[in-house]
C-alpha cells in the first residue's frame, strides 16, 4: 500500500503524520476525511488527486481513512463521508507562540463529495485571495 502512495500528489497519512503536518506550516493543507465503504468517497477520489496534481507545490492535499484514524477523526469533529478541510497557518504568530492559539486555522469544512474545479476554486479563494466560488459541484 505504502508504495503505491508514494507516487500520489494526495497520499494517505495516519494520524500521528497528520499532527506533525498540523505544526508544519510552509503551505496550506486539505484534508480528505474518507472511508472505503463510502460510495461518494470513492467517486470524489480521482477529483480529489487530481486538484492535488493541478496545485502541486502550493497546497498539501492529503487522504486520512476515518476506519484506520478514529481518534484523529473524532478530533478534527469528522461526522459525514467525505468530509474536506481546508487549513492554513494562523497568522496571529505571537498568540501562536505564546500557546495561546493553535498553529493551524480551519478555513472551511465541507461535507460532501466535491468535483475538482469545486476544490481548487476552494483553495484559489482561502489560500490565494481569490473569488468566492459562486456554485460548488
Amino acid at each position: 500500500l505504502q508504495m503505491a502512495e508514494e507516487g500520489k500528489a494526495a497520499p494517505m497519512v495516519s494520524g500521528e503524520e497528520l499532527e506533525a503536518m498540523l505544526q508544519e506550516w510552509e503551505t496550506p493543507l486539505v484534508v480528505d476525511a474518507y472511508a472505503t465503504w463510502c460510495g461518494p468517497c470513492l467517486l470524489m477520489a480521482p477529483e480529489f488527486e487530481n486538484a492535488a496534481q493541478d496545485l502541486s507545490g502550493k497546497v498539501r492535499f492529503v487522504k486520512l481513512d476515518t476506519d484506520l484514524e478514529p481518534q484523529m477523526a473524532g478530533r478534527l469533529g469528522i461526522m459525514g463521508l467525505p468530509t474536506l478541510l481546508f487549513l492554513d497557518k494562523n497568522d496571529d504568530k505571537e498568540a501562536v507562540e505564546q500557546g495561546k492559539a493553535p498553529v493551524a486555522v480551519l478555513k472551511e469544512r465541507i461535507e460532501g463529495a466535491l468535483r475538482k474545479e469545486s476544490i481548487v476554486d476552494l483553495c484559489n479563494y482561502h489560500f490565494f485571495n481569490g473569488p468566492v466560488p459562486s456554485q460548488l459541484s
